[in-house]
């Protein structure tokens, strides 16, 4: 009688072979189990541990960082009151005063960046051209939110109707109003005078004739010697119907003097020299007499000369 060549297995069932496979898969999917178990549970412990550190370490402030020397601090601190208001204050979303206080959420320093630069473009907050990071700060007994801009730089003052504004260097208008009362502190920029123009709110351009033109004299009257000598680019004559002879540009002087400067730069033509040769003749004046105006009442610098007023006749003794 032949032999049976495989052995009975009812006494062993590991043996067989599909049984096995099975009880194989099945200890690997229970130690998955157990180790996505473990990593939730220790992820859950690693949120409790952070959350009592930021117990112990409450938000502090929110703080404008890297401003230039040239923002007033008063700005800084409205713009840092303004993401207070929006986030610990904001009674539309109170859930962000909770997210901005959990370590973990990263998702509310972006909404805070974006408030500054989408939600509130304009107003107040036309200060600031772009926002660069929003980062939380970790301190031994609190946390603070650090908020870095660009910001945008004033390039000049419009006088409209006894008030004064400023301008970004693209003509948008910055917050602001200002008086006369406040010019002393802002003389280290030029002016624009001469032009009508509608107000914008904060954050919109001015529109209207002169404005683009004053900013691009500004601009070319910029950096040299005698710049902070020149207190603002008068346009009064530029759209209006005025003599030959009147000069269509004149730039005042802090002396209370004036530059009769002439036609806008690239429209000189064969009446005029150029803008770079009317600069050279200010320069000029300038080393020598260390005076923008060499102490004239008027300078007139359209011409390849400079030309100044002729002094009075010395008063002849009346003849005995």
């Amino acid at each position: 009688m032949k032999k049976n060549r495989y052995r009975s297995t009812s006494h062993r069932p590991w043996e067989v072979p599909w049984i096995r496979s099975t009880l194989m898969l099945c200890l690997v999917l229970l130690v998955i189990a157990l180790l996505v178990e473990g990593f939730s549970r220790l992820n859950v412990y690693g949120k409790m541990l952070m959350a009592q550190r930021a117990r112990n370490r409450p938000l502090k402030s929110i703080v404008m960082i890297g401003a230039p020397p040239w923002l007033a601090a008063p700005i800084l601190n409205a713009l840092a009151a303004e993401a207070v208001q929006y986030t610990i204050f904001n009674k539309q979303h109170p859930e962000y005063a909770a997210e901005l206080r959990n370590p973990l959420d990263g998702q509310i320093l972006q909404i805070l960046a974006r408030h500054f630069i989408t939600d509130q473009a304009h107003g107040f907050n036309a200060w600031i051209k772009r926002v660069n990071y929003v980062r939380r700060v970790w301190l031994p007994h609190e946390q603070i939110i650090e908020i870095s801009c660009q910001y945008r730089r004033p390039a000049a003052l419009i006088s409209v109707k006894g008030k004064y504004y400023l301008l970004s260097p693209h003509g948008l208008r910055l917050p602001g109003a200002y008086t006369a009362v406040d010019l002393p502190q802002l003389n280290w920029l030029m002016r624009i005078s001469g032009i009508t123009v509608t107000v914008p709110a904060p954050g919109r351009p001015f529109s209207g004739r002169g404005v683009k033109l004053g900013l691009k004299m500004i601009a070319l009257l910029s950096g040299h010697r005698f710049s902070s000598e020149i207190q603002s680019v008068d346009l009064a004559n530029m759209y209006v119907h005025v003599p030959s002879t009147t000069p269509k540009i004149i730039l005042k002087t802090r002396f209370g003097t004036q530059i009769y400067w002439g036609l806008p730069p690239g429209r000189e033509g064969f009446y005029e020299v150029p803008a770079s040769r009317k600069l050279q003749l200010l320069s000029d004046v300038y080393q020598q007499y260390h005076r923008i105006d060499a102490g004239k009442a008027y300078l007139d610098v359209r011409s390849d000369e400079v030309l100044v007023p002729r002094s009075p006749p010395a008063a002849t003794q009346a003849a005995q």
